[in-house]
């Protein structure tokens, strides 16, 4: 009796960790990187504006978003300060809309 309940344990193990392997459905929202000078951040509406080469972007700037000056972390209202920087944005893009989730402030800008 005992050999016959061990296969059907078995199996209802193995159903049961299907459950535990399914992936996530997929996110709707994208992360993306992007390089380039930073314009200028306005503080009241908190949003930043990085001019690259194909002109300028402007983004919001989430109240959780991770701001760095090398390896410093740095608040959010010195980006005012920091007009000409370069910067890396990781941001991520839903629907049309665009929120920066890290700022990393890499230097100058040659020249």
């Amino acid at each position: 009796m005992a050999r016959k309940r061990l296969p059907l344990l078995i199996l209802a193990a193995a159903l049961a960790s299907l459950g535990f392997v399914q992936s996530a459905p997929p996110s709707s929202s994208t992360t993306l990187r992007l390089r380039g000078t930073i314009e200028k951040y306005e503080s009241a509406t908190r949003v930043l504006s990085v001019v690259t080469s194909n002109g300028t972007v402007r983004f919001p700037l989430a109240a959780t978003a991770r701001i760095r000056q090398g390896w410093h972390q740095i608040d959010a209202s010195l980006l005012e300060k920091l007009s000409g920087y370069r910067a890396d944005i990781r941001y991520s893009e839903s629907g049309g809309h665009k929120t920066v989730e890290s700022v990393h402030v890499v230097g100058k800008p040659k020249g």
